[in-house]
């Protein structure tokens, strides 16, 4: 039996209903790990969720196991039937078990011990759900292989949490590389991409809406890329160069090719060499163009217009865009084969309206880096300019929340608290579009009483609601188009109202 002392110093969950299973596998792996842990129940791992995160854990499905590993199940077994659907049953316990340990413990590493070949069905369901590797332990070979697993489990755990100290660090002193985020949905974004920049060669699509920071992310992947970090970083706006040159600024030209071709040109592809070119809205590249960029993912080579000589580039490349691409294939605008080939790791950054989180966070960062804008220096904000501007964001998302910190700036005439008077009429407009500010939902029932005993008539009540509304509006809308549109009156009876309740 190979023997590997003390390799893995992290902690080891064992986990088999059967125990001569479990007393097995305890004694292969104290030959190379300092701390086990076991549970003899599936009820038992529960206590996983509660607990410090295991470096490696070994799942075994139960079953008979011959005597070439000296295996003696404990579970009787009236037929191949009935332990088959036993062991079924097991395994779909624990993929649903990985399913919620991997949400708690993202960064420990799994294997699964199993008594058989597992079917296609399950083997797929195991690796989605994240696992390491599975090793049949009815081979002869299990105990070296089930240690050779574990130690190289160990390893990548070891990894990854250097991994993560090393971007942490990184991100505490280059403030995210521009994300500030509160928001765990972003932080997985960011987890996905720094994952992506292990893997130099392979192609990343970047998806989301205008203004969530699609460029941000392929930034990030390049500058935690290894093999490519100290190369260029080009971005390629695909919407700004489909013209007739847009060959030329891909590809390069040569002096003369021509008209205005008066020198050389390396084009975007050479320029990125051995770097990071990002495709920026790649759904924007017409067809004739999506079969050159093909070319090189295959084969990594560009020809310049009027050139005869093709030139070789080893470039990564990330393709950017907020048009969805599947169905954009389906309607055979974008072509399945270039984007099977970009498909290779896929990030999806959500909306700000998807991490409202972020909204009082990224509102602070743009008040100080617009502070300039102001005279005062700004205190306090008041918590419901965070809440109206979190329902209020549109698809601009990141940029429209600082051109509205801009505007804000720009605008306000005095005072260190921004107030949701201080905010731009069509957002609040918006927001009593949508309903949300709320006037007394409650009549008082002195003007009950007074419509009751004949004092006072509908109308005067009415009016005076009314005005009371349009007082309240004023203080948020100065705009009075923008608020007779809100409204849904003309700005002529708008007028009228204001004279007639003397609020101009």
């Amino acid at each position: 039996m190979l023997s590997i002392h003390a390799r893995v110093s992290g902690r080891v969950a064992v986990y088999t209903g059967n125990s001569s299973q479990l007393q097995h596998i305890r004694a292969i792996l104290q030959n190379c790990c300092a701390d086990t842990a076991i549970y003899e129940s599936l009820s038992a791992l529960e206590n996983l969720f509660n607990a410090q995160a295991p470096a490696v854990l070994v799942l075994a499905v139960s079953g008979e196991s011959p005597a070439a590993v000296n295996f003696k199940s404990n579970v009787p077994t009236d037929s191949a039937e009935s332990t088959g659907t036993a062991q079924q049953a097991e395994l779909v316990g624990l993929i649903n078990f990985l399913t919620r340990f991997f949400q708690v413990h993202p960064d420990s590493r799994v294997i699964v011990a199993t008594p058989e070949k597992l079917s296609l069905e399950n083997l797929c369901q195991l690796i989605l759900e994240g696992i390491e590797s599975v090793v049949n332990y009815q081979q002869s070979d299990f105990p070296e292989r089930l240690q050779e697993q574990v130690c190289r489990a160990w390893e990548n755990y070891t990894h990854k949490l250097e991994q993560n100290k090393s971007v942490q660090q990184h991100f505490e002193m280059n403030g995210l590389d521009g994300f500030v985020s509160a928001s765990a949905a972003l932080r997985k974004v960011v987890n996905r991409a720094v994952r992506a920049a292990r893997i130099s060669d392979a192609s990343v699509i970047v998806q989301g809406e205008s203004g969530t920071g699609k460029q941000r992310i392929a930034e990030l992947v390049h500058k935690l890329d290894p093999k490519r970090k100290k190369h260029n970083f080009v971005c390629v706006n695909c919407a700004a160069i489909t013209g007739t040159l847009a060959e030329s600024e891909l590809f390069g030209h040569r002096k003369g090719a021509f008209t205005g071709a008066t020198e050389n040109r390396l084009g975007y592809f050479r320029t990125a060499d051995k770097g990071t070119i990002l495709l920026d809205e790649i759904g924007e590249l017409p067809l004739s163009l999506q079969s050159k960029i093909l070319r090189v993912l295959q084969e990594g080579l560009v020809m310049p217009v009027g050139s005869d000589k093709e030139y070789h580039v080893d470039t990564r490349i990330i393709a950017a865009t907020n048009r969805n691409l599947e169905q954009m294939v389906k309607a055979e605008q974008f072509r399945l084969d270039l984007y099977q080939r970009l498909n290779v790791i896929q990030i999806t950054v959500p909306p700000l309206r998807e991490r409202k989180d972020d909204v009082p966070v990224l509102f602070e960062l743009f008040l100080k880096k617009y502070a300039h804008y102001y005279s005062e220096a700004i205190q306090w904000v008041n918590p419901a300019v965070y809440d109206l501007l979190a329902g209020a964001i549109g698809q601009g998302n990141v940029r429209e929340l600082e051109n509205i910190v801009r505007r804000i700036l720009t605008f306000k005439e005095s005072g260190q608290a921004i107030e949701l008077v201080d905010l731009p009429d069509e957002i609040i407009a918006q927001t009593i579009r949508q309903g949300d500010i709320e006037l007394d939902a409650q009549v008082p029932q002195n003007t009950i009483n007074q419509l009751l005993s004949g004092p006072a008539r509908l109308g005067q009540v009415m009016d005076s609601y009314e005005r009371t509304i349009l007082s309240r509006l004023l203080r948020k809308i100065r705009n009075q188009s923008a608020l007779a549109d809100r409204l849904g009156i003309t700005r002529r009876t708008l007028y009228n109202k204001l004279q007639k309740y003397n609020l101009r």
